[in-house]
């Protein structure tokens, strides 16, 4: 399954597990969403839940598979396997909300109350709302509001 990750500015996550790009992780045991297992998002706005768009923190394209353990409170998972394909940055993360957005809109993507929003052109204009509500826009005045907890 396509999800998004981010790390520190040395590719290390919470805990200090060092990461590299193209390297399968695999973790054996049991897998429990924020405490055993890889974790990454499968909305890409959620990441900036748990790494901000500061201090060098760095932002991937990924792959999760093997036994999968879902969080309740936005679409963090834990993985027993997991591969980092790209780097993607925060601009990659924005078109990869877009892209989600889309999906969603066109009903590939089964929706769920966690407040995601996107929109681009040439008067983009998003917002969001809810228990960590994310909201992002590009283009010529672009206007984004986000409302949540986070």
């Amino acid at each position: 399954m396509e999800t998004f990750k981010g790390t520190d500015k040395d590719m290390k996550c919470y805990g200090g597990f060092q990461y590299e790009l193209g390297k399968t992780y695999v973790d054996d045991g049991a897998i429990r969403c924020g405490d055993k297992g890889i974790h990454s998002c499968e909305v890409p706005m959620d990441v900036l839940s748990y790494f901000a768009p500061t201090g060098g923190n760095r932002f991937f394209f990924g792959e999760a598979t093997g036994e999968i353990d879902r969080d309740d409170d936005d679409s963090k998972i834990s993985s027993s396997e997991f591969t980092l394909k790209a780097e993607i940055g925060i601009a990659g993360l924005i078109k990869a909300q877009v892209e989600y957005v889309k999906r969603l809109m066109k009903g590939h993507i089964s929706q769920e109350v966690r407040g995601h929003a996107a929109a681009q052109g040439d008067r983009g204009h998003a917002a969001a709302q809810g228990y960590r509500g994310h909201a992002a826009a590009q283009g010529y005045n672009g206007h984004a509001a986000a409302q949540g907890d986070y």
